[in-house]
């Protein structure tokens, strides 16, 4: 997956509500209807848009998929928003990112393993 980050320090950045391509004005990356809403911690991003959006200190961004030549452009209420481009972090892995949907299986393994050694110990002390 090709990932593009970006990070602003701009106060203004909080009232973020679109990010698109500075060379096409039709379509957005991102967009949000009401700036006073906070921003979700970065924490609880969802992927449902090809940009994402949060707050973690500062505000970040990452795009996934955008295509060459792509200039994104953020803007605010108050017009445009200054920011950096960053480098991506690593996705965290899909077995860490949602620990309790593999929970099930984690406990029947265990169980498992207990009835195996309960059968083993018992076989043993017939000898």
């Amino acid at each position: 997956m090709n990932l593009t980050c970006i990070m602003s320090e701009d106060p203004a950045a909080l009232t973020v509500t679109k990010l698109y391509d500075e060379n096409d004005d039709f379509g957005h990356f991102w967009n949000r209807n009401d700036p006073t809403i906070p921003l979700p911690p970065c924490s609880n991003v969802s992927d449902d848009s090809q940009c994402s959006v949060c707050l973690d200190q500062l505000v970040k961004v990452v795009c996934r998929n955008l295509t060459a030549g792509v200039k994104i452009f953020m803007e605010g209420p108050e017009g445009s928003i200054n920011y950096n481009q960053t480098g991506c972090a690593e996705p965290p892995s899909p077995l860490l990112a949602h620990p309790r949907t593999h929970l099930p299986a984690i406990v029947s393994v265990i169980i498992c393993v207990i009835l195996i050694l309960g059968v083993l110990w018992k076989c043993c002390q017939k000898i």
